[in-house]
């Protein structure tokens, strides 16, 4: 008997062989359902702590065996990320199968089926929030021959911080990065961020700013015969000399020349009142620059009163 079984061995043992390879080969290719954990990872923003340990997720998978055995060789993991403006102490997140497939191996061949836990409540340090105004600190440099219409507009005007209390009592404003714009013409628009550097672990939304202003090009006109007043009125303790001056204008070329006499007052700073020289200054809309020709008048007290003006 034992020779009939030694007979022929080798080739018995190879069919043997062969023939267990086989069921490992069909086997591997049956659907298998089986399941393992995979690490759950918080990103934090900067200056914040959780109060206890993300749970274990265990995730149950199906598919062909030969790809299981693959992935049980592997560590998988979740990655979640804490928005950077969460001011509550706890966050909650959900963890769907289909999102959990993302976190696989590429190209692996299996299904996620169940998610376990699937909803979790993260437990962090407490923080505040506070809303404090932003000071520009842009500036721009007009070409030759050019001037920005009106100043500049930043929005927004305000920024969210979040941090704790004591970090937030501090802080009154911020400030955009030190910006100068250059070789612009139009209209235009920039995106400023805000400076970060004094906030430590504070974190701010947004963290930029969008600053727009309209450039133009400058021009320049002349009135005659404007009256020297004293800022209330007409002169009537002196005799003014000369009583009418001109007056040159400069600013952006559209409002230049929409102006008129009645939007210039030259006005004579008075200090005594026995006459003599005074200096003569022009109020003029804002964003134009004027002068008067010539710069002084001279004040001659009278001594009789002046005529009296005719009606009808």
């Amino acid at each position: 008997m034992f020779q009939g079984i030694r007979r022929n061995w080798p080739i018995k043992g190879a069919a043997l062989f062969l023939a267990l390879m086989l069921y490992v080969a069909v086997q591997l290719q049956q659907p298998v359902t089986t399941s393992f954990d995979v690490t759950l990872n918080i990103q934090l923003p900067r200056g914040r702590t959780l109060m206890q340990k993300p749970p274990k997720v265990r995730v149950q998978i199906s598919g062909k065996g030969s790809q299981i055995l693959k992935l049980r060789s592997l560590a998988g993991d979740i990655t979640r990320r804490v928005p950077d403006t969460l001011t509550t102490s706890t966050w909650s997140i959900s963890l769907d199968p289909s999102e959990v497939e993302l976190a696989l191996p590429k190209g692996a061949d299996v299904r996620v089926m169940e998610v376990r836990p699937s909803e979790i409540t993260l437990v962090l340090d407490s923080v505040a929030r506070k809303e404090v105004r932003i000071v520009s600190l842009v500036s721009v440099t007009p070409d030759s021959g050019q001037v920005l219409h009106g100043g500049l507009s930043m929005t927004p005007t305000t920024v969210r911080l979040v941090g704790p209390e004591r970090s937030l009592a501090t802080i009154d404003s911020v400030t955009t990065v030190p910006t100068e714009i250059t070789n612009v013409s139009g209209e235009f628009s920039r995106n400023v961020p805000i400076d970060t550097m004094a906030l430590g672990i504070v974190r701010l939304s947004p963290k930029q700013v969008t600053v727009t202003g309209d450039m133009g090009r400058i021009a320049e006109r002349s009135f005659a015969g404007i009256p020297v007043e004293s800022g209330g009125g007409a002169i009537t303790s002196f005799i003014v000399t000369p009583s009418r001056v001109s007056v040159a204008i400069r600013g952006p070329e559209e409002r230049v020349q929409a102006m008129t006499r009645d939007s210039l007052r030259v006005v004579a700073h008075i200090t005594g009142t026995s006459g003599g020289a005074a200096r003569i200054t022009v109020v003029a809309p804002r964003g134009i620059t004027a002068r008067a020709i010539p710069d002084s008048v001279t004040l001659r007290r009278r001594t009789t009163p002046p005529p009296a003006r005719r009606r009808g």
